[in-house]
């Protein structure tokens, strides 16, 4: 056989082969700021869902925008491919800086197609966690378009990038509470071309995400972007959440890079000229030294702002929440039951003899600088008062780890969830509902531990198709799906029971304090955490 008719046998043979050739189905959507042009995928159950990914909500923050509000994205001729997930902000992970500075997008998922007629849909945001400074809005939506809701992800800046503050007009602050404020804005204006209604809007995060919520709940700079909120392990009030000494921290790491200015506008100048990079590297020489004794610290994060057009918080969260002065919408909110779980496990940092030793030896300092008081005596003393409460007096020792992760839990997450529900019951007339999610399975951080730790609940609400939908963890992400998108519809988690929601989630109110305990089954409960919780609304304000 020649070589010529050796080379016509092997391209006939190639002819016969079958190929499948998936064509992707492409579709477009008109915004007020221009044309996108998105596709068309699938949910995990086969059915039709439309994906608009790494959608431009504002400008690029970047050169004199850094450091600056977000500014509306301007508008574009012709047609803007958003056919995959934006860039992830700027942040720190696995011994590198990733993302960039131009990463103010956010995607738009939903069922059948995008369309203006018929019945607009509700439309679910999620704001990721990642204690401020890491993180990028890349949950899974299938599940809950499965439901008939179109699901939004968006990232905003993080670390010195989205929080710096000068402490006065310069730099105010929050500019990565801002950026999801004009994300939602951005909602408002576009969402009905996707078959979305703008005035059904309900924001739910986890962890820094679930605070943003607590934080749009405050906010006045937020009110009308969303009717209703529901808040997973974390609030305003919480000690990581919030910064009193922004402006200090700031200097403090600026003058590690090299700064040697005295100013406000000086300090920004010169953050405008380092490397971005750089900005999210070494995070933690910002603290000082009473800071650096907490057993968990976010560093850059919100804080109060000076009074100015454009600030999105001016008061103390917890004054706020204390006295009602917050929009009061429907409010779902609730921790995992072991939030601090990790800390007591193999590689946490109270896991050793000695490092027991030394919160037994140093409690008052080590817990006394997380404490939301004005003063440093009165820290100390009511850190003095939490040792007797949980350790009756005694020495902390490694024996004593389950009760070790039930105050870290409770002083890092649950009293300040516990409190934006009370206050919520308080000064609301809208429905509120409490959960605390328990249940341990094959995809919990610890499969064999004590409880569910923090971050479990949207592993399982987040999982693949590859979790057996009859498996426990199967279940379980099924009813806390529904429940979600339930309350999102209908304000109500549990408007009737059916095969998957086997209870009803009843209302939380100062005289019947309901919580529904996620775990298999579902059941419901009163009075989470008493007396844990009595004890800690008396001692903080």
């Amino acid at each position: 056989m020649t070589m010529a008719t050796l080379c016509l046998f092997v391209l006939l043979h190639l002819f016969l082969i079958p190929v499948a050739i998936s064509a992707v189905e492409y579709l477009t959507v008109d915004t007020e700021e221009g044309t996108l042009r998105g596709q068309m995928g699938e949910t995990y159950t086969g059915k039709p869902m439309y994906r608009f990914e790494g959608i431009p909500y504002a400008e690029p923050p970047v050169g004199d925008l850094r450091f600056q509000p977000p500014v509306q994205k301007s508008a574009w001729t012709g047609v803007k491919d958003v056919l995959k997930k934006g860039n992830s902000c700027l942040q720190y992970s696995n011994g590198k800086a990733s993302g960039s500075e131009d990463c103010l997008y956010l995607s738009v998922f939903g069922p059948g197609t995008p369309s203006r007629n018929g019945t607009l849909k509700n439309v679910m945001v999620f704001i990721h966690g990642g204690c401020f400074t890491s993180g990028s809005g890349n949950a899974r939506p299938q599940y809950f378009v499965d439901l008939d809701v179109i699901v939004i992800h968006l990232n905003y800046r993080l670390g010195l990038l989205g929080f710096l503050s000068t402490g006065d007009e310069v730099v105010p602050g929050n500019m990565g509470l801002k950026d999801q404020a004009e994300a939602l804005r951005w909602v408002q204006r576009n969402i009905e071309a996707f078959g979305g209604d703008p005035q059904k809007v309900t924001i739910y995060g986890q962890s820094a995400g679930s605070a943003s919520v607590h934080y749009h709940v405050l906010s006045p700079l937020s009110k009308g972007l969303f009717k209703s909120a529901i808040a997973m392990s974390g609030s305003a009030s919480n000690a990581w959440a919030f910064t009193k000494n922004a402006t200090d921290r700031a200097l403090r790491f600026a003058k590690y890079l090299g700064y040697t200015g005295k100013t406000s506008t000086d300090l920004l100048n010169f953050l405008k000229t380092v490397n971005a990079s750089t900005l999210v590297k070494n995070i933690t020489v910002a603290l000082s030294e009473e800071d650096s004794l907490s057993l968990f610290s976010c560093v850059w994060t919100p804080t109060a702002e000076p009074e100015h057009d454009g600030a999105f918080l001016t008061e103390q969260p917890w004054t706020l929440v204390a006295e009602g002065r917050y929009n009061l919408v429907p409010f779902m909110a609730g921790d995992t039951d072991l939030e601090r779980l990790k800390q007591t496990q193999k590689g946490g940092a109270l896991y050793t003899e000695e490092q027991v030793s030394n919160l037994n030896e140093n409690f008052d300092e080590i817990v006394g600088c997380d404490l939301r008081l004005p003063t440093r005596e009165e820290q100390l003393k009511a850190a003095a008062s939490i040792k007797e409460f949980y350790y009756n007096g005694s020495d902390i020792t490694v024996q004593d780890n389950y009760t070790t992760c039930l105050l870290e839990s409770h002083r890092f997450f649950v009293e300040g969830v516990d409190a934006a529900i009370r206050s919520m019951a308080r000064y609301s007339s809208n429905p509120v509902y409490y959960y605390q999610f328990s249940f341990v399975g094959t995809r919990s951080t610890f499969p064999h531990g004590p409880g569910a730790a923090h971050n479990d609940d949207v592993k399982y609400m987040h999982a693949t198709d590859s979790l057996d939908p009859d498996s426990s963890g199967g279940i379980i992400r099924s009813q806390m799906i529904s429940m979600w998108t339930n309350f999102a519809k209908y304000d109500n988690p549990t408007p009737e029971e059916t095969s998957i929601l086997t209870e009803t989630w009843k209302e939380y109110d100062e005289s019947s304090p309901y919580y529904l305990e996620i775990n298999r089954p579902l059941q419901l409960k009163t009075n989470l955490y008493e007396p844990y919780m009595t004890f800690w609304h008396n001692l903080l304000p």
